[in-house]
């Protein structure tokens, strides 16, 4: 059984809730107008988010989620209008996506791959993708086989980044995820960490931390023979 948080509008939000109980889940319900007044259940397995068409953005309220402690590293699955796909910004924290009108198997489906991926990293502990390989239960990162000596902010920076590998992120976005939101410190930390985990991950040349110009970093892999793959 998992615990499910569900966001929504005080119309969808209490049904949704009631069929993930119907199946067999925890499920906690909370209306998206009081999201900053309400406590949100600890690390809640996963956090399920109906948005309609005319309502706020999505990135806005997944921000909003990522700044509290207690839904920081939940993965979020949004429920959304088909004229609101092409706006979806991943990077705000937003991992998957369904388009209404759906059905419960397919919200069911879409949820249980989520927590699978989730559940894969935690089993494992391993995160490998090119010749980087994390090992999270050791704080251990090694490139092609060698150790890679990093502070604990580079390697938490380092590691959500490969984890959430593709995404954009802006400055702001990784300021709030590693350093947290009460963190006071400039924009220019999250450049000097970039600046010394690319000293550390290059020494062989290759590019793994991409800039994108006027937004922010992703990590892309350099594609060789052996094609990206999570352990």
């Amino acid at each position: 059984m998992s615990t499910i948080l569900v966001i929504a509008n005080d119309i969808h939000g209490p049904q949704l809730r009631s069929d993930l109980l119907t199946i067999g889940h925890a499920a906690h319900f909370s209306d998206k107008a009081r999201l900053s007044e309400v406590e949100i259940p600890h690390d809640p397995d996963l956090i399920l988010l109906d948005i309609d068409a005319s309502e706020e953005d999505v990135g806005v309220i997944c921000r909003a989620l990522r700044n509290r402690e207690a839904a920081r590293r939940s993965p979020i699955l949004a429920i959304v209008d088909e004229e609101r796909v092409r706006g979806l910004d991943f990077s705000s924290g937003v991992d998957d996506f369904i388009v209404k009108p759906y059905r419960l198997c397919e919200v069911e489906a879409r949820m249980r791959l989520a927590l699978w991926r989730d559940d894969r990293l935690v089993q494992t502990g391993i995160v490998k993708v090119g010749d980087i390989l994390i090992n999270v239960t050791r704080y251990e990162v090694r490139v092609r086989g060698a150790p890679i000596e990093l502070t604990l902010k580079e390697y938490e920076l380092l590691k959500y980044l490969v984890i959430n590998r593709g995404r954009v992120f802006t400055r702001s976005d990784l300021l709030s995820q590693i350093w947290g939101y009460d963190y006071y410190g400039g924009m220019r930390t999250v450049d000097v960490h970039i600046r010394r985990v690319r000293s550390k991950l290059e020494v062989a040349g290759d590019s793994y931390i991409k800039t994108i110009r006027g937004v922010g970093y992703t990590f892309e892999p350099p594609l060789r023979g052996e094609a990206n793959r999570e352990m």
